[in-house]
C-alpha cells in the first residue's frame, strides 16, 4: 500500500514539474533567441497608413544594406529564391523586393514562409507592410509565383547597424487541419 502512495506522489510531483516547464518554455525560448540572435521576429504592419503614423518620415539620407536569404524546408519541393541578394535602402522610406516560389513537384504544395532578422536587435526596426509571410501559400504543380515584400527601416535604427539580413524559410504544411482550413478559404 505504501508503495502505491509513493508512486502516486512521484507521479503528481512529476506532473507539476512538467506543467511548470511547459509554462516557462516560451520565456526560455525568447531568452535563448535574444542571446543567440536566432529567429529575430520582425514587426509586422499590414497597412501603409500605420507605417506613416509610426515611422518618422523626415528626410534622412542615411542608408542600410539589406541582404535577402531564402531557404526551403526539407521535403517542400519548392524552389524559393529572392529576386535580389542585397539592396541599399534609405531609412524611413518604403521599399520593395520580390521572392519567387516554384513548385517542382506533381502535387499541390501548401506552406508558409517564416522570417528571421539578423542581427536580432534590428528586427524591431524592420517594419513589414505587406509580405507573403503573413499568409499560407498554395502553389499548384509547376506553378511559379512572384510575391512582393514591402518594408521600411525605422530611421531610429542604431547607426552601428549598417547591414541586416532578412531570411525566410519556406515550410510545407502537411497536417489535415490546415489543409481543410485552406480549402474553406479557397
Amino acid at each position: 500500500m505504501n508503495k502505491g502512495k509513493s508512486t502516486i506522489k512521484k507521479l503528481f510531483f512529476i506532473s507539476i514539474l512538467m506543467f511548470g516547464f511547459s509554462f516557462l518554455l516560451v520565456p526560455i525560448y525568447s531568452i535563448v533567441c535574444d542571446l543567440t540572435g536566432l529567429n529575430g521576429n520582425t514587426s509586422n504592419l499590414k497597412l501603409k497608413t500605420e507605417v506613416n503614423n509610426n515611422i518618422n518620415t523626415s528626410l534622412d539620407s542615411s542608408t542600410v544594406k539589406i541582404q535577402f536569404v531564402s531557404n526551403s524546408g526539407e521535403g517542400t519541393n519548392v524552389n524559393f529564391k529572392a529576386d535580389e541578394f542585397q539592396i541599399n535602402v534609405t531609412k524611413g522610406k518604403i521599399h520593395s523586393t520580390y521572392y519567387y516560389f516554384e513548385n517542382i513537384s506533381e502535387n499541390i504544395v501548401v506552406g508558409q514562409a517564416v522570417p528571421s532578422v539578423s542581427p536580432n536587435i534590428a528586427s524591431k526596426y524592420l517594419k513589414k507592410i505587406e509580405c507573403f509571410c503573413f499568409e499560407q501559400q498554395k502553389i499548384m504543380p509547376g506553378e511559379v509565383l512572384k510575391l512582393p515584400v514591402y518594408f521600411s527601416i525605422d530611421p531610429n535604427i542604431p547607426n552601428d547597424i549598417k547591414t541586416l539580413t532578412l531570411s525566410y524559410t519556406f515550410y510545407k504544411i502537411d497536417n489535415v487541419a490546415n489543409k481543410k482550413k485552406i480549402n474553406k478559404i479557397n
